[in-house]
């Protein structure tokens, strides 16, 4: 069910390029739908091209492509999902074939506020991350390596408030979240082998950290 508050109307808040740079895809909360625009570099234009759908009032947020270029994994900010797509790079099209829970909604009944902010893709194609604010936690999840699908490994605290964002480092060995309303930046050790992460202790101050981005070496 849509949310009457929230999706009144269309709500993009990320834009990013299929691996080709031959798509343009806009996740629109508003809409429940990843908007398709095909890129005509020459002209320096956008054209409509279609769209994937997630369940309705889920309100996707941010999406990332698999290394492999097969499957769009997209967050769903409203109904703190995760929705998985197959992805067709010769059509520029998306298929939705799986949506999973980041938390269990019994856990979320308690929280005054909830929602989904982020998601990253392992640079090895295994594990897929998403962090939920409310809840303040980032969940750890498997991937199918035939199929694309997820499935929970673990939900991990992010040590403080509100999680905007987090990022893995570029050697992805850690892992870095970002507590908006406590003002903390906390570090992970990420396992490549299971895709957990570990808290590592340390804490940096920082004042309300929305994006967590790595510059060139």
């Amino acid at each position: 069910m849509a949310d009457p508050r929230r999706q009144r109307s269309p709500h993009p808040h990320w834009t990013g390029f299929s691996p080709d740079n031959r798509f343009a895809f806009v996740p629109d909360l508003g809409l429940d739908k990843v908007m398709i625009y095909r890129v005509d570099a020459a002209k320096s234009r956008l054209e409509p091209h279609g769209h994937g759908a997630v369940p309705a009032g889920s309100g996707p947020r941010h999406m990332k492509f698999h290394p492999s270029g097969k499957w769009i994994y997209v967050l769903n900010e409203l109904d703190l999902s995760v929705s998985v797509f197959d992805y067709d790079a010769e059509q520029g099209t998306m298929k939705i074939k799986q949506t999973l829970p980041t938390v269990p909604k019994e856990q979320l009944q308690k929280e005054r506020f909830k929602s989904c902010s982020e998601i990253r893709v392992h640079p090895n194609g295994k594990f897929i991350y998403a962090a939920n604010r409310g809840h303040d936690t980032i969940t750890v999840f498997r991937v199918d390596s035939v199929t694309g699908t997820i499935s929970v490994v673990e939900r991990e605290f992010v040590r403080g408030a509100t999680p905007r964002n987090f990022n893995l480092d570029p050697s992805a060995r850690w892992l870095l979240a970002a507590g908006q309303a406590s003002h903390t930046l906390a570090s992970f050790a990420v396992d490549a082998e299971t895709g957990e992460i570990a808290f590592t202790g340390s804490i940096v101050h920082v004042p309300r950290p929305i994006c967590v981005l790595f510059g060139p070496p």
